[in-house]
């Protein structure tokens, strides 16, 4: 199945191709890598209008080259939600628009009041605090957890913006397998996980991610996390090699211990002007189904 990321007056794709997609943050136009689009672009006479392009390096990273530069930061409105915006020397912009195709998902299963109270959500690589905060707008409790201090500090900014800055949301910033690890000799339960693991990453004492080694070891740390009656699962990802039936194929455990199901797809980004969709990642998300 596909899965189309939403849109919003601040934000609007434009147009993808020659292994680039071009976007519109608020005023401003970026054009950044997206090796997938291989096609030429539908849009062409928009290309001209990006004020920032990204250059990714062979050796890692990149820099932007900038026609107008933008401001520092600028903030981006999307529904009650506000994000601080701008360019980062990895070419992210601080949201990733094609996860909103889950946040409606995310909102109905965090909504369903079980006996035992709020949904308690444990979001690993929690990067900039979208989901975290659409977890926490829809009423759950959240364990926010990322590896890099300036990234949670910049989740709390977009909280405050989005005037959650009392919403409880307990962040936490630490290698994610070593603060699950420790989660468990604490028995503490979760209701619900959301995780978007990176291909490769750091924690903030160098500790090494890399995908297909560690994402298996943590896989099995988060299971015995589950409360006796768990709502749900959302695992996205970005990392070439991966597939929705690999990614259901991972999510199998929870369906053997809790029942409910899985379902999973293709994220896409789309602009009703062009014929052909961009694949931006893969999902698996699991629902229990016995709130």
């Amino acid at each position: 199945m596909e899965l189309v990321a939403r849109t919003t007056s601040d934000y609007e794709f434009l147009d993808a191709g020659d292994g680039c997609r071009l976007e519109r943050f608020g005023s401003y136009v970026f054009n950044r890598p997206s090796p997938v689009a291989l096609w030429h672009p539908e849009r062409p006479e928009l290309w001209n209008n990006a004020v920032g392009v990204y250059h990714r390096s062979n050796t890692g990273g990149g820099d932007w080259s900038f026609t107008r530069s933008p401001p520092p930061q600028w903030p981006l409105k999307w529904n009650d939600l506000t994000f601080m915006i701008k360019p980062t020397g990895f070419g992210h912009m601080g949201l990733f628009p094609e996860h909103t195709c889950h946040w409606d998902w995310v909102a109905d299963q965090v909504g369903q009041q079980g006996p035992g109270g709020p949904c308690r959500v444990l979001h690993l690589f929690a990067y900039t605090g979208a989901m975290t905060l659409q977890a926490a707008r829809a009423g759950a409790e959240v364990c926010h957890v990322d590896a890099v201090p300036d990234i949670n500090d910049w989740a709390r900014r977009n909280a405050e913006a989005s005037g959650l800055k009392a919403a409880p949301i307990r962040w936490i910033t630490d290698d994610v397998t070593k603060f699950v690890a420790r989660e468990g000799r604490r028995e503490r339960k979760y209701d619900a996980l959301i995780f978007d693991p990176p291909s490769y990453g750091k924690g903030p004492g160098g500790e090494k991610w890399i995908l297909e080694e560690h994402l298996m070891p943590l896989l099995d740390l988060l299971l015995p996390l589950m409360s006796d009656r768990p709502r749900f699962v959302l695992f996205t990802c970005h990392t070439l090699g991966f597939s929705p039936p690999l990614m259901k194929n991972l999510l199998v455990p929870w369906l053997d211990r809790f029942g409910g199901k899985i379902e999973a797809g293709t994220m896409v980004m789309k602009n009703h002007v062009c014929k052909r969709v961009l694949p931006t990642g893969f999902f698996a998300r699991w629902e229990g189904g016995q709130h």
